[in-house]
């Protein structure tokens, strides 16, 4: 599934290619076809996203609410266009560029109400300016046994973070992704926070990379890196930075992959210097 550094990468685009101009709108398809109607030939005014949801404004109060889910996806073309898949929910095009939707779970137009009630579902997003990590962790201390890792997946608590970001940040931070949210100190928290910020907004523009260009791999994890090396820890068996071997567990139905030397089960300042052995996982 995108996470929101894809969407909102989506939202710039289609604010760059479409804002302010007159849209054709059709679906291929069939399911959006009504609706495409109501759009064609109007104004395109904006794309904004909130987590891993996209938001397409047009004249009119007209706003169509886009979830691209596990397998939906967007095509662009520049100039000559190909004819359109049968599975092309809906078609933007105005020249030069012509958009495709394919395979969402959700394309559905909508009023601003709805968008409102949408958005009151969702927690804040780290790559929005107007997000409050405060607001996340007071979320947080109402499940306080909670797995920080767990929590990090949930739409309501934070959005826009997935599987490749919990496992990355939770890394980074040294925080193991079974620590209760209780045990997570204030400190931890902001760091976390702002290490998942950081790597989301970088993501916007660079796609879905978090290793710091420069970082020389440990010598045991530099083999199976080759030809990328776009990751820390997730969907590795070697951890980048200490040369130990990963553990991978379960967590809110997908893969967790931690570092037990570098992610203690408990913080190193409850357990002193030692070191978190296998069984604790």
């Amino acid at each position: 599934m995108p996470e929101g550094n894809t969407i909102h990468r989506l939202a710039r685009e289609h604010s760059r290619d479409f804002g302010g101009r007159i849209v054709r709108a059709r679906s291929p398809q069939g399911r959006f076809a009504r609706e495409a109607r109501q759009l064609d030939r109007r104004h395109f005014l904006r794309a904004d996203a909130h987590g891993k949801h996209l938001f397409h404004f047009w004249e009119d109060g007209r706003v169509v609410h886009i979830h691209l889910g596990m397998a939906g996806t967007f095509r662009r073309f520049e100039g000559t266009v190909p004819r359109a898949r049968p599975t092309v929910r809906l078609r933007l095009a105005t020249a030069p560029v012509t958009v495709d939707l394919i395979g969402p779970p959700t394309c559905e137009l909508i009023t601003e109400e709805q968008r409102l009630a949408i958005l009151a579902r969702l927690g804040p997003d780290p790559i929005r300016a107007d997000a409050e990590p405060e607001t996340v962790r007071a979320t947080l201390e109402r499940r306080p046994d909670r797995p920080i890792g767990d929590a990090l997946l949930d739409q309501r608590v934070l959005a826009g973070a997935g599987n490749i970001y919990r496992n990355e940040a939770l890394f980074l931070t040294g925080i193991h992704p079974l620590r209760p949210s209780r045990r997570i100190s204030p400190e931890e928290w902001l760091a976390l926070w702002e290490t998942l910020r950081a790597l989301m907004r970088r993501g916007v523009g660079e796609g879905t990379v978090t290793v710091n260009p420069g970082e020389v791999p440990h010598p045991r994890a530099a083999a199976e890196r080759a030809p990328g090396d776009d990751f820390y820890v997730y969907g590795m068996t070697i951890c980048r930075r200490c040369g130990s071997r990963l553990r991978e567990l379960p967590l809110s139905g997908r893969r967790m992959f931690v570092c037990l030397t570098c992610q203690p089960k408990r913080p190193l300042k409850a357990r002193g210097n030692a070191r978190a052995s296998p069984g604790e996982v």
